[in-house]
């Protein structure tokens, strides 16, 4: 049953990973300016597409059909595309490779890559604003994204990743820890909430529905970068895309606090709890239990 699950979840993903491509080459703009082919360069990259898959995922669970929000599914991967676009740059990660080509900032300089960063992000909340739903599923599901993408979502996540780097030397292990929860909640898990939490409350889904996905994707979102932490220093960086930076940066990690086999305990329980969370999910549990598996499961 595992392998037949597995090989279903490679089907699936890789049917709405093409799904998610033809949209989002609709969804870009078309001329050639520096900033219009920055933009498309980034975003048409490659990449895995789980967030977009976790807007269509959340909307199908509560019988939505994704072509009212064909906009909206292409709106987190702007979203998402300018985080890295703008954690690549030299004054934050300063990365030469993403997905295995030159970063934005290489390809085509500094200036245009944060312009084009800043680009997308605006998009993304005018692409959220053409979804074909009731306009208050739209207003609700705007205020939702912009919380957790915002200062005390994904961005205050970064600024202590980021900002905090090579100070941790100095404080004690509990204080790290807390430090390291926060990052990891905000970095990265607030957008995976986001995602879900996107296409559910477009479809109206249930505040005790909305609640569950909520914690479901809390739990995957800390043990998606629980994963990124070993993978940035164990995984092959050919199949990575990218040289890894965390040790170059002297960032808090999983690994630094807690070491390679406890940081892949904690990643085992906290995908366990999001299971539990979804458990009464009649629709599309398979989905989301070899989602969550697939999370601390992948090679890159």
């Amino acid at each position: 049953m595992k392998k037949n699950k597995v090989l279903d979840l490679k089907k699936y993903l890789k049917e709405k990973g093409k799904l998610v491509d033809k949209l989002l080459k609709k969804y870009l703009p078309k001329d050639n300016s520096i900033i219009s082919q920055a933009m498309r360069y980034s975003v048409l990259a490659g990449g895995k597409r789980l967030r977009p898959v976790f807007v269509m995922l959340g909307a199908e669970s509560f019988k939505l059909d994704i072509k009212k929000i064909e906009p909206a599914i292409c709106a987190v991967e702007f979203l998402h595309t300018y985080s890295l676009i703008h954690d690549d740059l030299p004054a934050m990660d300063n990365d030469d490779l993403r997905r295995g080509k030159p970063t934005s900032h290489k390809k085509f300089g500094e200036a245009a890559a944060i312009l084009a960063g800043d680009a997308l992000l605006t998009e993304s909340f005018n692409l959220i604003a053409k979804s074909n739903v009731p306009a208050d599923r739209i207003v609700k599901a705007i205020k939702m994204f912009s919380d957790y993408s915002g200062y005390q979502g994904m961005i205050g996540g970064q600024a202590e990743d980021t900002i905090e780097a090579g100070k941790w030397n100095k404080q004690n292990v509990s204080f790290c820890k807390k430090k390291l929860e926060y990052i990891h909640i905000h970095k990265t898990s607030d957008l995976i909430k986001a995602s879900l939490l996107m296409g559910a409350m477009l479809a109206g889904a249930k505040d005790k529905d909305l609640k569950a996905l909520e914690k479901y994707g809390h739990n995957i979102g800390i043990a998606f970068q629980i994963a990124d932490d070993i993978l940035d220093v164990y995984a092959d960086k050919k199949l990575l895309g990218k040289n890894g930076s965390d040790a170059d940066n002297d960032k808090l990690t999983y690994l630094r606090l807690y070491g390679k086999e406890q940081s892949e305990q904690n990643a085992i329980k906290l995908i366990d709890e999001a299971k539990k969370s979804i458990s009464k999910f009649k629709v599309n549990k398979e989905v989301f239990e070899s989602l969550a598996d697939y999370m601390i499961n992948r090679k890159f």
